[in-house]
């Protein structure tokens, strides 16, 4: 199974706490009320958005906000993004369609630059994964969206779900 990013809203005080006390980051995923995922399209998402608009806040998306957990060789560390981050990366998200990123995909390009999970064009054989992309982008949107007009943060928790990709 591949590794998936989670994306689970946060009260803003959450946010503030979690990066001095990682320790809190399993009672964090655990009590989210409002939660989705970008799935193992993650890392696609983000090449997509600096394809579309290199110098934006959106295209770094995953490097946003403060590490709360360690990283390891294959999963990236937690991410807690601070709720005015939120608010400018919803509005930036708001602004691009996922029909603007679509002339972006190029599965070769994606899995020259090492974009996870490195199995763009063995994709294309038998389904669809510019859809698949495209689908989860809107997920991200949608979440940023809820995120900033709550107030909260958002924190971005990656899983390894297994050996396969």
């Amino acid at each position: 199974m591949p590794v998936i990013c989670r994306l689970l809203a946060q009260p803003a005080p959450r946010a503030v706490q979690l990066p001095t006390e990682p320790g809190q980051l399993a009672n964090a995923v655990e009590s989210a009320k409002i939660s989705t995922g970008v799935y193992r399209y993650w890392h696609g998402i983000e090449f997509l958005l600096a394809q579309h608009q290199p110098e934006s806040f959106s295209a770094r998306w995953l490097e946003l906000g403060q590490p709360v957990s360690p990283s390891t060789a294959r999963v990236p560390a937690a991410r807690i993004i601070a709720a005015p981050d939120v608010v400018r990366l919803a509005g930036e998200l708001g602004q691009i369609a996922p029909e603007d990123l679509a002339p972006h995909y190029d599965a070769a390009a994606l899995d020259q630059a090492g974009i996870y999970p490195r199995k763009w064009q063995e994709w294309e054989e038998t389904f669809d994964p510019l859809g698949q992309v495209l689908e989860h982008y809107t997920f991200l949107q949608n979440i940023a969206k809820r995120c900033a007009e709550a107030g909260d943060a958002l924190l971005l928790h990656f899983v390894d779900d297994g050996d396969e990709d």
